[in-house]
């Protein structure tokens, strides 16, 4: 681990201006507060930007560290042009690090007006990406969280020398911390398969409850645990209804997700596109093996048959049939989950991710 002296600023130091236009709370946002506060720990000169009232800009402000508020419902308002721009005013070298592709643009308009901006994109999204200048040279630097990522910004025509892969973090003292949901530990020793994602469509989770029809008939009285909310909720539930025994529970968004995971037996990521999966590296983490879909940076996060299991994407009955192995050899699963935690130790702490972006910054500064 880098120690603090190696990883502090050299003066002069830029100042950081990290922006973001969500307004939820999901993975992206989490790892924006976990780099926010590892640099504020190392003596970086930051701020944040973030729409009104956001979670994001809440969390932020609760910290002690610095927030400008951003127009809650335009991006592009013009207003936010003019604080971005205000926040670079009086500094030698700023980094406007773009959380988002809105951002990404608010960040490109503002460094053609001045000298002394470079800009950062971290993209955390497995959509494909469109070919245009925005992915060209809107940015000096491209941060993609996971190889299939990198790979996207490549097929896009992304300059190889302007690509970096840096992985997302878990906060694996929260992770320890945290108390399994007491509702869900007292299930008459019934497994209890637990998935952490936003109930849309990309997440595969009308897939998930395909495959939970076949689960359920061979081990009756398991219970599937969907935590979050979405669009797609209430045709869900509606196909829910559909499985017997009542064995499926929406939980609804959760503040502390890592309480939901560690009641758990198993954890499942259906996902039909995914960036990487902070959720699948939470459950690591917590010493749960995954059955995942192999696609996008999935696989970057399970070692197939050493942390987990890889499924086609889409396909209920092999994922159905990974599901009841594992809950099936429940010592083959808790090996699994150990190898996980070692694996996330090694490559996900958040010191390494830090540690990735303080090198460069420093490149770039």
């Amino acid at each position: 681990m880098t120690s603090r002296n190696d990883s502090a600023p050299t003066a002069p130091s830029p100042l950081i201006v990290h922006l973001s236009t969500e307004h939820g709370w999901r993975g992206g946002e989490r790892q924006i507060w976990f780099l926010a506060r590892g640099l504020a720990a190392r003596g970086w000169r930051q701020v944040i930007a973030a729409p009104a009232k956001s979670l994001l800009a809440e969390r932020i402000g609760r910290s002690g560290l610095r927030v400008v508020p951003l127009h809650p419902r335009f991006p592009y308002h013009p207003g936010n042009l003019i604080r971005i721009a205000a926040l670079c005013r009086g500094h030698r070298r700023v980094i406007l690090h773009a959380h988002t592709s809105p951002s990404l643009t608010l960040a490109a308009i503002t460094s053609r007006f001045r000298t002394g901006i470079v800009v950062v994109h971290t993209r955390r999204v497995a959509f494909p990406i469109r070919r245009s200048t925005k992915y060209h040279r809107a940015a000096d630097i491209y941060v993609a969280i996971s190889r299939a990522i990198a790979d996207a910004f490549a097929a896009a025509g992304t300059p190889a020398d302007r690509i970096r892969v840096i992985p997302s973090a878990v906060d694996l003292d929260q992770l320890d911390r945290a108390k399994p949901v007491a509702s869900l530990t007292h299930n008459a020793g019934a497994p209890i398969v637990g998935c952490v994602a936003q109930l849309s469509h990309e997440k595969g989770l009308g897939v998930l409850l395909a495959a939970w029809a076949e689960v359920i008939r061979k081990r009756p009285g398991a219970k599937l645990v969907l935590i979050g909310d979405g669009p797609e909720r209430q045709g869900l539930e509606r196909a829910a209804t559909a499985i017997p025994h009542e064995s499926v529970v929406f939980a609804g968004f959760q503040d502390d997700v890592a309480s939901w995971i560690k009641a758990c037996d198993l954890y499942v990521q259906p996902s039909l596109a995914e960036g990487l999966g902070s959720s699948v590296l939470d459950a690591m983490g917590c010493r749960l093996a995954v059955v995942a879909s192999a696609t996008g940076g999935l696989p970057d996060a399970v070692e197939d048959g050493v942390t987990g299991l890889l499924v086609p994407p889409g396909q209920p009955e092999p994922l159905a049939h990974a599901i009841l192995d594992l809950l099936a050899h429940p010592d083959r699963a808790r090996a699994m989950g150990h190898a996980g935690r070692t694996r996330i130790e090694a490559t996900f702490s958040i010191p390494s991710m830090i540690d990735a972006y303080v090198r460069l910054y420093r490149e770039l500064a």
